[in-house]
Order: structure tokens, then C-alpha cells, then sequence
């Protein structure tokens, strides 16, 4: 099954600053919807149309960078609308001209003509419609009825137009070339719109087909009869990552009690309720006097105090004065409020009366409950306070502490083994390196990866069952022991290197012989070996039942370690420690640079973001090369750019999708 992406943008002031709502937008995705692939006819049951929709001011550069962007991530229809009148702000085709390769003036016709027939006022429309690379672009008008008008009249050709562009083989055959009627009762259904057009981090489309050709790969260290290429096949990013998730289901992680002193980070594993309502007393929300609202302004006679945490009032006391005095007692903040008193004066509006030490003038008067919190205010009793699944951060461990309680329970986190593998290696505390010889910095990496995530984005993995198993050479025996007791004592197990095409490259193939292997490549730069495989052990005979592992082998380059730990590792490590997003952040980002794109795979380019105050929006800067084995290239990088494959550039100022991996600089 194949993507095919949609592009639909709203130029419009008002929508754009949310002074009004956009309905055009929407009511293109409807028609989409209902009617694109039913005229596609047998040619789009294998296509999952995914919508991508975004609303920008009358602004040249803002609707050039986001048509600039969609162009070069291959979209193949963006429709446009509003801003194509001839108001001063009208400015949508001054932006989309200068990108346009070839004109389609049958398009333009078609709308104005269409227009035309219901209205004069048409003519004041300048529609513009035109190729860019492999894009159609049509620009429609900015009212719901226009729109509805004009794309009617067009849809019917767009999908053999695009066929055209693509050079589609059957977008030139005769039967092709008759276009099919609009029919508005058309039970044909999109799938996969969004708001942002993407699903999980990486903008593909999650319609995915998994009947992959399985080829024998070569037996372990055998250096003569070797495959040249590849037996495993290639899968998009997505692909995998869904692979993985599923897979993550097998495990059965549990839950554990933890005193909320140590629980920071971790995910709840229950609902929370409140047994008391907190506060348990009215108590003042300022310092002053606890007065009887009805008695208004004057002189007060104290009766005592009431402080946080004590009182010197004693109630009978009350009960023995002249009922024709007003009374009060001096109140602090948090402190309860005596049964006899309905309302707090705070302090400002009050004088001390010279020799009068048991007086006080209230100089204004207040209503019932003035700056009283009432019982329960904050939590009712019996109410939820915390969802299952909610992160405890440093307010909810003072939630906690409030509602009594002393311990949660928690999801526990995954333990961890990590393994670099390769005869080149030596210790990364090795002072002399021998000829030949390079340190291993992958699993002193990894290590403080996980640790750094625990710490920025929550606890994901266990900080005490984090297993460094030192280098495995590369012999399957050595392997083979080492896989076999890190997946007897962990649930998630991290390889590098051994993944590739060489000789010793013997992970692959004993993975296949130990467990089950997910998927050997992955359609990305930089790390497209990555290889995912399953080791399932014998049954605990107290739990009876099988244990299974995961098994992550990346590839040896370090910056290809990184990046795939980041892509793939991360998304299980959450699942399996309760997270419900399992991604990390992703925002937006204006380019600081003109970066070069890769015509074969999708690239996570390493960059340092930050928030530009002047411009109102993150700004990336690259970290220079790329290379897979550069590992300056991850120097203060906190996050991964996700550039389209494609020929050409990513122009600098164009807006793309960022995925953040550490904090943000300032």
C-alpha cells in the first residue's frame, strides 16, 4: 500500500492570528474525503490518502516556505485557498507564481468558468494553477461556496493530471483519459488525516503492507559465499517503529510500590483519590481579623488569635459579651476560622487604636466567605486527584504527601543490557591503543543516554539494572553466551555494531538462529542496518510462562548508534515503562541553514535548536557534517531534523519538524 500526501492551506489573516475560524480549509479535507478516491477508481485501492492542513497569514514568504516544504517532501496536490481577490493583502498568487515550473491554464479556466456561471463577481478572481516538480498546485478562492464551486469542477481531472506528472504508466491510456463524473454519493473514505500530517514523529503514513519476501541470509562467519546484497528487506521508519510497539506487548513488566520520595519520573499504575477534603477546615487566605460580615465597619473588640497551627480563642468567650459589641480575632494566613465567624478583613484595612490593645478599627466592610478558602476548595473528599498513568513530577510528590500517602504504586521501568561488539574495539579507558585498535565509546554513550532521558523527559528505564557487558568479540560462540545471559536478566537488550555487510558482520544471522528477527534495514540516514530481533527463554517455572526480549542491534558508527537509539529504543523504552506517548517531543523549526538533501533515504540531521524571540519560533542550527561515524556531529545537538528525501536543497528559512533529544538552549 502507498502514500499519496495532500497539502490544504489557509492564507488568511483573521485565521491565522484566531480572530476567526476557518471553514474553507475543512471543507476541502470534506470533499476529499468523500469524493478523491472513488474517481481515482481501481488505482486508488491500494493508496492511502493522508491530508496535511495548515492555516498561514497573507504573507509572500509564510505561504511560500510552507508550499517550498510540502514540494520537497513530496507531496502531490496542494490546494490553496483565500487570498486570491484583489484586496492589498490578496497576495496568494504573487507567492505561488515564482515557484510554478508550467502553467496549467485549463485548470484556471475551468474555475473561472465555473464561477462565472453562477456569478459576475467571479471575474475578480485570479486563480492560479501550475506544476512544481512533482506537485500540482491550485490556488482556490477563500469563501466555503467558492471552494465548493471551483473544486467540484476540477476534482474529476486532478487524479490523471497527477497520474501525468508522476508518469503513472496507465495515466495515458484512453480509458485514463475519460475523466469521471463528480458524484456527490460517493462512499469512498480517507484515511489517515491529521491536523500536522504525520503520525508519531516522522510524518509517513502508518497504511502499511508487511508481506515482505523473506530470503535466507548468510550462515555465520562463512567469508566465501556471502550475499553482496542484502537478503533483508528495507522498511520506512514507521514501519519499524510499529513493528517494535507490538512487539513491546509481549512483555509483561509489572508493577511495584514505591515511597514517593523515590518515585519521581516514574508513571502511576493506579488512580489516585482523595480520602479527606483538603483543606479539612475553612481556612484565611490572608493575614487580618475574623470578622462577622454583618457588622460592617467600626470598633472591634479581639477576642484572641487564631495562627497556623494554633489558637488562643477560646469560643465560650464569645457567648459571654455584650451582643451589641462587634467582635473579631486576629487571623494568619492558612490558619482556621472560628464556627462564629463568616469572613476575613485583611490587615491593610484596619488601624490599632492608641491605648487600646484588646481594639481595632475595621475600616471596611466585607461579604460572607471574603477570603475564606472553604472546606474542600482544594480537593473534595473522594475525588480523583491523579490518573493512572500521570508522571510524577515534583508537584504531584506534594499532591501526594498532602492527600497521606507515603508510598504509590508504579509501572516498573525495563531493565537494560547494553553490548558493543567488534574486534577493533578496546576499552574506553585503555591509555595505549594498539595499531589498529579504536576505543569503544558506544556503551559509555548509551549508558548516559538513558540516564540523561530518565532525567529530562522521565524515568524510562531502570537506573539500577543497567548492564554493561564490556566488548564481545566477533565469534558467534563468544556471541551467542553473551546474548543468552543478558536476555536471561533483562528485558531490553543493545547492541552495536556487526550489522552491516562484512565478513564478521555476525549479529544478524545468530539472532535469526537464537530468536526471531523484525526487520534487518531501514529505509533512513544515517542507520540503515539497524536490526530488530525477538529471543524468547524457556518458561519461569513460577510464572509459567515464556519471557521475551528485545533485541536492538544498532549500527557501530556512533552517530548512527545515537540516532537509531533515539528513534527506535526510546519509543520501548516508554511503552514499557507506562508512558502513554511514547515519542519524544517534536516541534517546529525555521532552518538557519541550506541544507543538501539525500535523493535515496529520508535524513535525521543533527542541530541545535533554540527559541528566537524576535522571529517567534525555534531556530536550527546544523552541527556541520553528518557523517555516520562524525561524532562531533552530536555535539550540543538537542534534536533531529526530519528532511524529506528528495533531490536538491531544504532552503534555509523553510519550517521543518524536529524531533528534541535534550534541553533547550537559551
Amino acid at each position: 500500500m502507498s502514500s499519496y500526501q495532500i497539502g490544504v492551506l489557509t492564507v488568511s489573516d483573521t485565521c491565522a492570528r484566531g480572530e476567526a475560524t476557518d471553514q474553507s480549509g475543512p471543507e476541502i479535507i470534506s470533499m476529499i474525503k468523500s469524493h478523491y478516491k472513488a474517481l481515482m477508481g481501481k488505482s486508488g485501492e491500494n493508496i492511502t490518502i493522508n491530508t496535511t492542513y495548515k492555516v498561514v497569514p497573507d504573507e509572500v514568504e509564510h505561504i511560500q516556505s510552507l508550499v517550498v516544504q510540502w514540494v520537497h517532501q513530496g507531496y502531490k496536490l496542494i490546494l490553496t485557498t483565500g487570498g486570491t481577490g484583489f484586496t492589498p493583502r490578496d497576495v496568494t498568487p504573487e507567492a505561488i507564481k515564482p515557484l510554478i515550473e508550467k502553467r496549467c491554464k485549463g485548470i484556471e479556466i475551468a474555475m473561472l468558468k465555473t464561477s462565472l456561471d453562477v456569478t459576475p463577481h467571479a471575474m475578480l478572481s485570479r486563480p492560479v494553477a501550475g506544476i512544481k516538480s512533482n506537485t500540482l498546485i491550485v490556488t482556490l478562492p477563500g469563501s466555503v461556496k467558492a471552494v465548493r464551486e471551483n473544486l467540484a469542477a476540477i476534482l474529476p481531472a486532478v487524479p490523471h493530471a497527477i497520474g501525468l506528472i508522476n508518469s503513472a504508466p496507465k495515466a495515458s491510456t484512453t480509458s485514463e483519459h475519460r475523466s469521471k463524473d463528480y458524484s456527490s454519493n460517493s462512499n469512498s473514505t480517507v484515511t489517515s488525516i491529521s491536523s500536522d500530517g504525520c503520525r508519531g514523529h516522522h510524518g509517513h503514513s502508518h497504511s502499511h503492507n508487511h508481506s515482505h519476501q523473506e530470503e535466507k541470509p548468510h550462515s555465520c562467519g562463512d567469508g566465501v559465499h556471502r550475499k553482496r546484497v542484502s537478503p533483508y528487506p528495507m522498511i520506512n521508519v514507521d514501519d519499524a517503529i510499529d513493528i517494535i510497539l507490538k512487539q513491546c506487548d509481549l512483555l509483561d513488566i509489572g508493577t511495584e510500590m514505591k515511597p514517593i520520595t523515590e518515585a519521581l519520573g516514574r508513571l502511576l499504575a493506579e488512580d489516585i483519590h482523595s480520602v479527606e477534603p483538603f483543606p479539612p477546615f475553612r481556612a484565611s487566605i490572608k493575614d487580618g481579623y475574623a470578622v462577622r460580615s454583618k457588622d460592617g465597619v467600626g470598633k472591634y473588640k479581639i477576642l484572641g488569635d487564631s495562627l497556623a497551627g494554633s489558637s488562643s480563642y477560646d469560643p465560650q468567650l464569645l457567648a459571654a459579651q455584650d451582643p451589641k459589641e462587634k467582635y473579631c480575632v486576629v487571623i494568619t494566613t492558612g490558619a482556621k476560622i472560628p464556627d462564629e465567624f463568616d469572613a476575613v478583613v485583611m490587615v491593610e484595612n484596619t488601624e490599632l487604636i492608641a491605648d487600646e490593645k484588646d481594639h481595632v478599627s475595621i475600616l471596611s466592610s466585607v461579604a460572607v466567605g471574603e477570603d475564606i478558602r472553604p472546606v474542600g476548595s482544594d480537593i473534595p473528599a473522594q475525588s480523583l486527584v491523579l490518573k493512572k498513568g500521570a508522571k510524577i513530577g515534583c508537584a504531584e510528590v506534594g499532591l501526594l504527601a498532602t492527600l497521606g500517602l507515603v508510598q504509590v504504586s508504579v509501572h516498573k521501568l525495563p531493565s537494560v543490557s547494553i553490548i558493543s561488539t567488534g574486534d577493533e574495539l578496546v576499552d574506553y579507558q585503555t591509555k595505549q591503543i594498539p595499531s589498529g585498535m579504536i576505543r569503544d565509546s558506544n556503551s559509555p554513550t548509551l549508558a548516559s543516554i538513558i540516564q540523561e532521558l530518565n532525567s529530562h523527559f522521565g524515568e524510562c528505564a531502570s537506573r539500577e539494572n543497567i548492564h554493561l557487558h564490556g566488548i564481545v568479540k566477533d565469534k558467534v560462540e563468544d556471541l551467542e553466551r553473551v546474548f543468552k545471559d543478558a536476555a536471561a536478566r533483562s528485558d531490553i537488550i543493545i547492541t552495536s555494531g556487526g550489522v552491516s555487510m562484512g565478513q564478521l558482520d555476525l549479529v544478524k544471522p545468530l539472532l535469526e538462529k537464537m530468536g526471531k528477527l523484525q526487520f534487518g534495514r531501514v529505509n533512513m540516514k544515517p542507520g540503515k542496518p539497524l536490526t530488530f530481533s525477538t529471543i524468547t527463554t524457556a518458561s519461569d517455572s513460577t510464572a509459567n510462562k515464556n519471557k521475551t526480549t528485545l533485541v536492538f542491534s544498532l549500527p557501530g558508527n556512533p552517530v548512527s548508534t545515537v540516532v537509531t537509539f533515539y528513534l527506535f529504543v526510546v519509543p520501548a523504552l516508554r511503552k514499557l515503562s507506562g508512558f502513554s506517548n511514547y515519542n519524544l517531543p517534536m516541534v517546529e523549526v525555521k532552518l538557519n541553514d541550506r541544507l543538501r538533501l539525500d535523493p535515496e533515504r529520508p535524513e535525521y540531521h543533527r542541530v541545535t535548536i533554540e527559541w528566537d524571540f524576535n522571529q517567534h519560533c525555534f531556530i536550527s542550527t546544523s552541527t556541520g557534517s553528518q557523517a555516520s561515524c562524525r561524532l562531533l556531529s552530536l555535539k550540543n545537538a538537542n534534536a533531529l531534523l526530519l528532511l524529506p528525501k528528495s533531490e536538491g536543497y531544504q532552503e534555509k528559512g523553510s519550517m521543518v519538524k524536529a524531533i528534541v533529544i535534550g534541553p533547550l538552549h537559551n
